[in-house]
């Protein structure tokens, strides 16, 4: 079989049988396609079958990647990854004999501490824009309680821009995200969210084409990750603060918060997307009531 084909029915099963998420398929697709090319222009014939892919051929191409395109640890480290998974599920199949990439040894990556913002910057990010900003005030309000969920729930910013509009219940104060491998679970909601959240759904506009999603643009269709981006960089902008800040920066401050209020780094991975913190609580014991009391701790809006 080519190494084309071998991919395609990779990616396939990605994608049907393991339900990974597009993205993650994508990265996928990315890493290996980036292989094929290099072996198509050292060595054609192994492009043609894939089972005479050595495992010289694919540690020199990290190598060259190291040497050539001067990559990172964590770069070399999620190729060497993407390998495995590839030539594993070749082996599996049948498809190759030996698995050239059983021996290749992953580089120690070097540890970087999270970057979160401190309490005070959390409420001068949350600082809604003033009204004459040149804004519509329907899009201010969307872009406040984005900031605001991320760093009160630390959803994905691709699970933030999934959200649907049947992801919330406010009555019982979850909101439902899809995270990697589309694996559900609920994110407790505490009061400053909800408020924000009901106040966008009483200006949100009707979707185009009947557009179920929760956060529209100004088409009036689902927002893009890059949209929400953009927007935090502006609010980082806006509000004076000196230095880069993501969503996923959001997403750490969420977690370092739980943590200063004693919360469990097991309880922690769980609301960041392992599982459902209801769910797992029946069979780990976890307190769910601490959870969410450290959860309403958080406060976005002033008078809370």
């Amino acid at each position: 079989m080519t190494l084309h084909d071998s991919l395609q029915k990779f990616l396939q099963q990605l994608s049907a049988e393991r339900n990974m998420a597009p993205g993650t398929v994508d990265a996928y697709r990315y890493e290996l396609e980036r292989l094929e090319k290099s072996l198509a222009e050292s060595d054609p014939a192994k492009v043609r079958n894939v089972a005479k892919v050595d495992p010289f051929d694919l540690k020199d191409y990290l190598a060259r990647m190291k040497e050539d395109r001067n990559c990172k640890a964590a770069t070399i480290a999620r190729v060497i990854s993407s390998m495995r998974q590839f030539f594993g599920f070749l082996l599996a199949e049948g498809i190759i004999g030996n698995d050239p990439a059983m021996g290749l040894r992953t580089p120690k990556k070097s540890r970087k501490l999270p970057v979160y913002l401190t309490a005070t910057e959390a409420n001068r990010m949350a600082v809604p824009p003033p009204i004459d900003d040149g804004d519509d005030a329907g899009d201010q309000l969307r872009d406040e309680t984005i900031i605001s969920l991320l760093m009160l729930t630390g959803m994905r910013l691709s699970e933030l821009v999934g959200l649907d509009l049947d992801s919330l219940d406010l009555e019982n104060a979850v909101v439902k995200v899809f995270g990697k491998g589309r694996k559900e679970r609920l994110i407790p909601l505490n009061s400053s969210a909800r408020e924000l959240l009901r106040d966008w759904l009483v200006v949100r506009p009707t979707g185009k084409n009947g557009c179920r999603a929760l956060f529209l643009s100004g088409h009036r269709d689902r927002i893009t990750k890059r949209m929400v981006q953009h927007l935090v960089k502006k609010a980082v902008k806006r509000n004076g603060l000196d230095r880069r800040i993501s969503p996923h920066k959001l997403r750490h401050t969420f977690a370092t918060t739980l943590y200063a209020e004693a919360v469990e780094l097991r309880d922690i991975q769980e609301l960041l997307g392992h599982a459902s913190v209801v769910s797992t609580a029946v069979y780990t014991h976890t307190n769910v009531d601490k959870v969410r009391a450290a959860v309403n701790k958080l406060r976005m809006r002033d008078g809370e």
